[in-house]
């Protein structure tokens, strides 16, 4: 069971605004409000601060710099409002001693260990990834096969929970099981549109499909006895 973090697992649009808007300010930009952030999150942050001032764009030469100072902000202040999402931790809790835990996400590597160790300190997942240099960023699907790669995972055997069309797409392209995050950014329309196989209102009705599906060590498959 891999992960999402930004809109999935936690509400970390208020500290992602603050770390953005606070650069675009200092460079007299406009900042954006707090609700805006909704649908230009999920590529990353350096594409969010692109996005973010796209009507007064940096110039190509400045946006790696700029995007430095939006991460240094944000690294100085990552969970001042950040949360897990109601009933977040009760899953987790649950899933942890039966099913192997991921989180692929395209916040930076640094900063989605952060957050996922700050936020949920018991649970064992078995790998935490970011956004990192030189390696593909979803909705490309090339790390979550390496991930379950690692973990002797077959992709049909995986299901990837996430809130918006970039996650449903790396699910697809991955061929493991779509599954939509409705109390996320984005919503159940942009989840459905973007081909979601299921599409959940809350974390505890995630956790009633997802726990019969679940197969124990040594049990076999229905699909394997056919």
């Amino acid at each position: 069971m891999v992960f999402d973090l930004d809109g999935t697992l936690v509400d970390s649009l208020a500290d992602i605004a603050a770390a953005v808007n606070g650069t675009l300010v200092a460079h007299g930009r406009r900042p954006h409000p707090l609700e805006a952030y909704k649908t230009m999150v999920g590529w990353g942050l350096k594409q969010l601060l692109v996005t973010a001032s796209a009507d007064q764009p940096f110039a190509p030469a400045d946006v790696e710099t700029t995007y430095q100072e939006v991460l240094a902000a944000y690294r100085a202040k990552p969970v001042v409002h950040t949360f897990a999402y109601a009933g977040i931790g009760n899953l987790l809790d649950r899933l942890d001693p039966r099913v192997s835990l991921g989180v692929f996400s395209n916040k930076e590597d640094g900063m989605t260990k952060t957050i996922v160790g700050s936020l949920f300190p018991s649970v064992r997942f078995l790998s935490v990834i970011g956004a990192r240099s030189g390696r593909p960023h979803k909705p490309d699907p090339e790390v979550l096969l390496e991930m379950l790669d690692a973990w002797g995972v077959d992709p049909s055997d995986c299901a990837y929970l996430g809130d918006s069309d970039v996650d449903m797409e790396t699910a697809r392209r991955a061929g493991v099981i779509a599954c939509g995050a409705a109390w996320g950014f984005r919503g159940e329309a942009e989840l459905r549109a973007s081909g979601a196989q299921e599409v959940f209102a809350d974390p505890g009705a995630f956790g009633r499909w997802l726990e019969p599906r679940l197969v124990e060590p040594g049990q076999i498959r229905p699909s394997d006895e056919d």
